[in-house]
């Protein structure tokens, strides 16, 4: 297995995304994060012997065998094409890039380099969703009819990303369950938001697809729920078919601790000591670069796919609702 392992950036994501490695028993050799003092608390917490303001420094010291891009989304391009150009694989975080511009740009440069870049979208790699799709692939609904998905967050996201649009941010999730269960691109979104006194961007993302098959896809998105919300997983997916319905609901927490302060720890996608499907997402990832797992299970193509839907969601919205198309694309 890979050893030689590299996270840029040390935000939530990046913690979680050290926790997941550790977990696995791959050190983390380097830590890329331009903030002196959140590089030098996070290497030192981690155990990381390098710790790098910046990915030029990163591959001045070395180049590792694989990195994980945890910075913001507007920062995706030039972070993951510098290191695929440097033959670095890479696994970036959701979404692939923060417009189609950037994310076709990374794409373009792991076609022209030839390296690995696999889309960081995690729920593909969730226990139960894997067992929807597994139970929808098998045609144990019959054939799908339509997909719709829920997802509500506190209003504290309207506070730590105020100039990032919802359908960028937390509905990827959902739009890339969608194209997964439907097994189809989409061709037709239509988008709705509504906002309340305050914050600058949307807390309310209403958005209906069309697939090249036929099947549709409702998706909700909203940042209402308190400021301190116990269980911020408040999360429905929902499969129809001829044959029947299926669906994940993470609405309900595997430990509830209703004390000071109340809390619902994630056990299930990044859990605090590293397992879930981050670390089964991290395993994937590293068996790509080591040619161990041939399939990808989220093909570049589909990160791209979901940022092309992700802005229609946004661009329909903008037009009070107006029929964005999107011209239809090869999904693997």
């Amino acid at each position: 297995m890979t050893r030689a392992v590299a996270v840029v950036g040390a935000g939530a994501f990046g913690v979680r995304h050290l926790a997941a490695y550790r977990s696995l028993g791959v050190p983390v050799t380097a830590l890329v994060e331009p903030d002196a003092t959140t590089r030098a608390r996070v290497a030192a917490e981690f155990d990381v012997p390098h710790a790098h303001a910046s990915v030029a420094d990163l591959l001045a010291a070395g180049r590792p065998e694989a990195a994980s891009v945890c910075v913001p989304g507007p920062a995706h391009r030039a972070v993951a094409v510098d290191l695929l150009d440097a033959g670095v694989p890479v696994l970036v975080e959701k979404p692939l890039a923060a417009s189609v511009d950037d994310a076709a740009a990374i794409v373009a440069a792991a076609e022209r380099t030839g390296v690995l870049c696999q889309p960081g979208h995690i729920l593909r790699h969730s226990a139960p969703h894997r067992a929807l799709y597994e139970a929808v692939r098998a045609g144990r609904l019959g054939d799908v009819l339509a997909v719709s998905s829920r997802r509500d967050r506190p209003r504290t996201l309207s506070r730590l990303f105020p100039r990032e649009h919802p359908a960028l941010l937390t509905a990827v999730h959902d739009i890339d369950l969608a194209l997964w269960y439907a097994g189809a691109p989409v061709v037709e979104v239509r988008a709705v938001t509504r906002t309340r006194p305050g914050p600058a961007s949307p807390v309310l993302v209403w958005a209906e697809l069309r697939h090249a098959n036929d099947v549709v896809s409702s998706i909700r998105n909203s940042y209402l729920l308190p400021e301190h919300a116990t269980n911020h997983t408040s999360d429905l997916v929902e499969v129809y078919g001829t044959d029947g319905v299926a669906h994940v609901d993470l609405g309900h927490p595997t430990l509830l601790v209703q004390g000071e302060p109340t809390e619902a720890p994630d056990w299930l996608l990044s859990p605090a000591d590293g397992g879930g499907a981050l670390a089964a997402e991290l395993r994937h990832f590293l068996g790509q670069v080591d040619g161990t797992e041939p399939a990808a299970v989220v093909p570049l193509a589909d990160g791209l796919h979901v940022v092309r839907v992700a802005e229609a969601v946004v661009d329909s919205a903008t037009a009070g609702g107006a029929v964005r198309r999107i011209p239809p694309s090869p999904l693997t």
